[in-house]
């Protein structure tokens, strides 16, 4: 099936940008109930995956060992701004497992927050791994290589064996062959995951529902989430989407965002998963729709639609602070 409008962005009277793409919805049993576009299209998890991959923090023992709290948990799990609570949070996991920021291959970047970049540059601070939105994710990778005796000092290919049980977690949790995931490298150095949206789905339906898990990585998933949910000020940070969704819904729905334009997203009162992709790969437009899919699945309450407002529609605006335009979602309410 061809990519659908999904997106479009009005400045003045014209619809200055259009953007198309796919959407998938599975539950935890792997039977899809909605779409748009081709909801087998192929792409990568990118950082939508973090969630399943900081599983194999609680399955492989570094969890019990090191007592990390839920809010270092949830900076496992995020795409955050390198804010102060952020880069302490990921400064405490290092701490926790003997090591320090040295031994992070995500790479030096400024905060993912440009308004926040700018700010820590007038107070002096430059690039550092710690503004890495992935530094809680490599902090937890780490975390693994120090309990199981693991190399850390390249930690981030495809051939170390935590790369690969990162791999094979994703496999199991969405139901893919090993085989056939599609390997990139990933902006902060580490494997991506190329899979069908439907696939992403389908690992958060069961990170929402993990009835048909095993014992054990049922309760890491109800570890994560709970975390997540605990702590959603983690996952971005201030104003941020994921941070505002999870908030809002206390934990009820999970959502992460991932590089190039995917999103996911977990109801844990169905068990269903959403997986969005825009073909363009321009992430900041996915509010609007990730927030109308919601709305038309009935995956959100009136008041948390109020509370979501500014991301249901979004201001375009000028240099001079001036409204010149909107981002809204354009998606028809039938399903297949």
């Amino acid at each position: 099936m061809p990519a659908e409008l999904l997106v479009i962005v009005t400045r003045g009277e014209l619809q200055e940008n259009r953007h198309y793409g796919h959407i998938a919805v599975v539950d935890y049993n792997g039977k899809k109930v909605f779409s748009r576009g081709e909801p087998d299209y192929i792409t990568y998890f990118r950082s939508a995956a973090k969630p399943i991959q900081a599983m194999e923090v609680i399955t492989s023992g570094a969890y019990d060992r090191y007592k990390f709290s839920d809010k270092e948990l949830s900076i496992m799990c995020a795409s955050h701004y390198g804010e102060k609570i952020h880069r302490n949070a990921v400064k405490a996991i290092l701490s926790k497992i003997g090591l320090n920021k040295n031994s992070l291959l995500c790479g030096k970047t400024t905060s993912l927050n440009s308004a926040y970049a700018i700010e820590m540059a007038l107070q002096g601070y430059g690039p550092d791994v710690l503004f890495n939105d992935c530094s809680g994710k490599h902090a937890g990778f780490l975390a693994i290589c120090k309990h199981k005796k693991y190399d850390f000092d390249d930690y981030i290919q495809l051939s170390h064996p935590l790369q690969q049980k990162i791999s094979k977690r994703i496999a199991h949790m969405c139901e893919y062959e090993p085989e056939n995931i599609i390997h990139g490298t990933d902006g902060c150095g580490v494997p991506v995951h190329g899979m069908p949206i439907s696939r992403m789905a389908l690992g958060y339906a069961k990170l929402a529902k993990p009835e048909n898990l095993t014992a054990q990585e049922s309760g890491s998933a109800k570890i994560i989430t709970n975390a997540m949910a605990t702590h959603p000020e983690m996952l971005s940070g201030t104003g941020g989407f994921c941070t505002a969704l999870n908030a809002v819904t206390k934990g009820r729905l999970f959502g992460k965002i991932g590089a190039e334009a995917v999103y996911c997203v977990g109801n844990q009162s169905n068990g269903q998963g959403l997986a969005i992709k825009l073909e363009d790969g321009n992430l900041w437009r996915l509010p609007p729709i990730v927030i109308k899919t919601l709305k038309d699945l009935n995956w959100l309450a009136d008041r948390e639609l109020r509370k979501l407002s500014n991301f249901a529609k979004m201001s375009v605006k000028n240099k001079h602070d001036e409204v010149v335009g909107y981002t809204s979602a354009y998606l028809c309410n039938d399903s297949k």
